[in-house]
């Protein structure tokens, strides 16, 4: 459209605008079936002269959060201290973040629910990553199992039907929703819905909590199909980045004839996906050694990000989706990368899952961090005085027989805390020499 009819169409400028303002003059640029504003559950009133978009007030919200800050001190795939350049959850959400805004501006999306999603996708998360969310997920299925058996399944269902599993991406609209405080007296964010539903549907598993959000269906909106896809990329790639500079792959490859096969074949097709179009003088041979250069992973993401927005789109056309309302009819994914590529990244994904997340290393990390878990966990169920007065509070509030009610409090309580401050509290409890 030329400048002179968008000046028509937009009207005289005025500056600064108002956040109302910026979303109606963004609305021009974004694709009919992109996602426009926000909707908040809570009513709320802006403040005077605001200039920030619903979707911007949502990221900004989720930035200032002290769930946000923790993400630093939490573990993605290696221990924090295990080295300075290893992935942390917070740089994870970072890259999720960067490369969603990427693919939603080439698609005519909006950016500022994408980035939000992205931003709050990982908040719920345990400290030492994965395997304190099975932890926490048992102890949870402990009660349904009980109450299959016994006649209380009635008691079951008034007030621990909801707690029926511990999902990090249901964990982190709880944090939103009901752990972190915006005001003096206003418990929760208020996010938009759009932004929560995103954050809820950016991986598949659900128990089916917050029914508002639909759980059983895939997310209504591309910008949140985009964050799902994109951090799977992100991790995946990274992860793998990772595990090579720590050693992992090399030593498995030199001591580990079946997955000397399973290497050959992963590096083939690593290869022929990032030398794909390339002279031959600038094709890049990978090795997985611990110090050579692992550039060939941002080809690879590139690759896989380049297919995900083209792919997306010949999806959108052949739909023939003009319109947001368009995409939740379908009730499908729209965002996806193409079944070839697809074909590739789930040989990628199942090689990562079997040589790297249940390799030696990470299984002993795992093992020791259920183990500290698993002792305060036990320690703060059996006295839970012994934790801050504000969660002993929450305790005390609910009768004795709430043992459902008591385990949410205590798991929220636990998946708070960072790597390193797991670790202080698990050392003040037990260790008679640690200062109280």
């Amino acid at each position: 459209m030329p400048s002179s009819d968008i000046n028509a169409k937009l009207g005289k400028l005025s500056h600064p605008l108002s956040g109302k303002e910026m979303e109606e003059r963004y609305s021009f640029i974004l694709a009919p079936y992109a996602t426009e504003t926000g909707n908040r559950c809570e009513e709320e009133e802006s403040p005077e002269a605001d200039n920030r978009t619903v979707f911007q007030r949502d990221r900004d919200r989720i930035i200032h959060s002290e769930a946000f800050r923790r993400l630093m001190y939490k573990t993605q795939v290696f221990a924090n201290h295990a080295g300075d350049h290893f992935r942390t959850r917070l740089t994870h959400t970072l890259e999720v973040a960067q490369i969603s805004r990427g693919v939603c501006k080439s698609l005519a999306l909006n950016e500022d629910l994408a980035e939000a999603i992205a931003l709050g996708h990982d908040l719920g998360h345990t400290p030492f990553g994965h395997e304190v969310e099975r932890f926490f997920d048992e102890k949870f299925r402990e009660d349904i199992d009980e109450a299959e058996k016994t006649k209380k399944k009635a008691d079951f269902n008034s007030y621990g039907c909801k707690y029926k599993e511990f999902c990090h991406n249901e964990q982190s609209i709880r944090v939103v929703d009901e752990l972190e405080q915006r005001t003096d007296g206003k418990t929760g964010l208020n996010l938009s819905k759009e932004v929560k539903e995103g954050i809820l549907k950016h991986t598949e598993d659900r128990s089916g909590q917050y029914p508002e959000l639909k759980p059983n269906l895939v997310c209504s909106h591309l910008e949140g199909q985009i964050v799902n896809i994109v951090d799977t990329i992100a991790y995946i790639c990274h992860d793998f980045e990772d595990a090579i500079k720590a050693g992992i792959i090399y030593k498995s490859h030199k001591t580990n004839p079946i997955f000397q096969e399973e290497f050959d074949h992963v590096k083939k097709i690593l290869e022929e996906t990032v030398n794909k179009n390339l002279d031959e003088s600038k094709k890049i041979e990978i090795t997985f050694e611990p110090h050579t250069t692992t550039f060939f992973i941002r080809s690879l993401i590139h690759h896989l990000v380049r297919d995900l927005t083209e792919n997306t789109y010949r999806n959108i056309v052949k739909k023939n989706i003009t319109s947001l309302g368009d995409v939740a009819k379908i009730g499908e994914m729209i965002a996806s990368l193409s079944p070839e590529t697809s074909a590739f990244f789930e040989e990628l994904r199942d090689f990562a899952y079997k040589n790297i997340y249940k390799s030696q290393t990470i299984s002993i990390m795992d093992t020791k961090a259920r183990a500290v878990v698993g002792d305060i966990y036990e320690m703060f169920m059996e006295k839970p005085v012994q934790m801050p007065p504000k969660w002993y509070y929450k305790v005390k509030c609910i009768s004795e027989e709430n043992t459902i009610e008591k385990k949410r409090i205590i798991c929220d309580y636990i998946s708070c805390m960072t790597d390193r401050y797991a670790l202080e509290t698990h050392d003040r409890l037990f260790n008679p020499k640690a200062k109280l």
